[in-house]
């Protein structure tokens, strides 16, 4: 009669037990259930007596039973991550496979999923979003294939085109910041000027609290964001950590800031923006009225607070910031990072730098020139 027991030397997890055909007792671990190794047990057992043996890929077990019984528990990352892959499971994955045993997902299948994902008539995603969903698919998979229950995992044989951008950052001008700002009830203005000064993403912004903030040093520095949960505060857990960073507190926001503390108050933990009831203006609900106010003034759909960002960004570079200081203040890992995304605002500083090098040369030659006469 199978049985199941859970012995320390598998990790903790359940091992199927067995009597093979002449009498021995064999074992497989490694069965995140009980369920799971008892069904492989009777499975090992009923196949003993036919001369046959099979392993855990051979149960047909669906992608949701996987994702709940064996994935769920041994993703091992930041909240704020395990909550997107949580939403990128419910919402697009589980839908379209969860019903599918893990061995009958096939590349033309996926493949189908992703382009009805992009599809403007179904979901409507961009390619980089789509994408997302697609590795999330395949890091389950390759998870599957590690713990035997998948011998090959179908995502490798889908050839997909590297995402696009869909377009260019476009910043806002100074006016027109004015413009959104004056559209916003006063205590939520000072959401608008902190993301314009500061280029913080907007978690960042949203989550910043009087004692990130050095009037004396003229600093601020970042080392969490507001939750998206609505039991918590904040995250201390930022995007990368190349995330955890000080930059400089220009004087005008001071000024705006001390106005506004001094009218509203502080929030929980000293948070300097909150809504109406001086609770944490969370994510949401600050994204969707940000999209609502800058729908009347004429702007592309979808334009949200990182526009903000882009916009404080912009500002940096046309008042001759490089580079490798635009990656510093905005938090990326990487200057590949950085010029993916602001390289475009970049060529008339290039040009500029190409006319210092021709009155350089030219003012050399006219020296030479000067010298021989």
């Amino acid at each position: 009669m199978p049985s199941v027991r859970k012995p320390e030397k598998v990790g903790g997890t359940y091992a199927a037990r067995w009597r093979t055909k002449d009498g021995r007792h064999a074992e497989h671990g490694g069965f995140a259930t009980e369920k799971l190794a008892l069904q492989y047990g009777q499975e090992q057992e009923a196949l003993e007596r036919k001369n046959k043996k099979t392993k855990p890929a051979d149960l047909k077990i669906t992608l949701h039973d996987f994702v709940v019984d064996v994935w769920a528990k041994t993703v091992d990352v930041r909240e704020s991550t395990r909550d997107d892959y949580e939403l990128s499971i419910k919402n697009h994955v589980l839908p379209a496979f969860g019903h599918v045993a893990l061995v009958d997902i096939k590349p033309a299948a996926i493949k189908a999923w992703f382009i009805q994902l992009k599809d403007p008539q179904i979901h409507g995603m961009s390619d980089s979003y789509a994408e997302k969903h697609c590795n999330m698919l395949g890091m389950i998979l390759r998870s599957a294939v590690e713990n035997d229950y998948l011998d090959k995992s179908p995502m490798p044989k889908l050839k997909r085109s590297k995402a696009k951008r869909v377009r260019k950052v476009s910043p806002y001008t100074k006016d027109v910041v004015d413009q959104i700002a004056s559209s916003f009830a006063e205590r939520f203005r000072i959401a608008i000027w902190i993301g314009f000064y500061t280029g913080m993403r907007p978690s960042e912004m949203l989550g910043i609290t009087w004692n990130q903030l050095d009037f004396e040093k003229e600093e601020i520095k970042i080392d969490r964001q507001l939750s998206r949960k609505p039991n918590k505060v904040h995250e201390l857990h930022l995007k990368t950590s190349a995330s955890h960073r000080t930059i400089g507190f220009p004087k005008n926001l001071q000024t705006l800031i001390l106005d506004h503390v001094n009218k509203f108050g502080l929030g929980p933990d000293g948070l300097i923006v909150t809504n109406r009831s001086g609770n944490p203006w969370r994510y949401h609900d600050a994204s969707q009225m940000f999209r609502e106010k800058v729908a009347p003034l004429g702007f592309a759909k979808g334009e949200g607070l990182h526009q903000l960002r882009h916009t404080c960004v912009s500002i940096l570079i046309q008042q001759g910031s490089n580079i490798k200081e635009i990656q510093a203040w905005v938090g990326h890992e990487s200057i590949q990072e950085t010029m993916d995304t602001y390289g475009h605002i970049f060529p008339d500083t290039m040009v500029k730098l190409s006319s210092r090098l021709d009155d350089f040369v030219n003012d050399a030659d006219k020296i030479s020139q000067e010298q021989t006469a």
